[in-house]
């Protein structure tokens, strides 16, 4: 599934923090026309005139991967611009998410 979470990036496990990562490179492709597979995408669509947003969570993308010890080598155009989502699809998200980490972290602790 293709995703960009609208949680803050500290709050994703691994899996999620990479695989948000990776998807919003094909995004961003696909708006600047580099990709066709994205195009048509709900979350390729969800930022068709947003794309300095996605440049922001992208660094903060960057800022969390360097703060757990990753090296970046991918980098995307600066912005001035803030990711911004609202409180509804905030508690949306961290539910889903919530969801899905939680048998990760048992399965760690086990």
């Amino acid at each position: 599934m293709v995703r960009i979470w609208c949680v803050p990036v500290s709050e994703l496990d691994r899996q999620h923090l990479l695989g948000e990562h990776a998807e919003l490179h094909c995004i961003v492709g696909a708006l600047e026309g580099k990709h066709q597979a994205y195009r048509n995408h709900p979350q390729t669509l969800r930022f068709k005139y947003r794309i300095e947003q996605l440049y922001a969570r992208h660094a903060e993308q960057v800022a969390e991967l360097q703060r757990r010890g990753y090296r970046h080598n991918s980098p995307l155009p600066s912005t001035n611009q803030t990711y911004e989502c609202s409180p509804e699809e905030y508690q949306r998200d961290h539910a889903i998410l919530k969801r899905r980490q939680l048998p990760q972290q048992k399965q760690t602790f086990v």
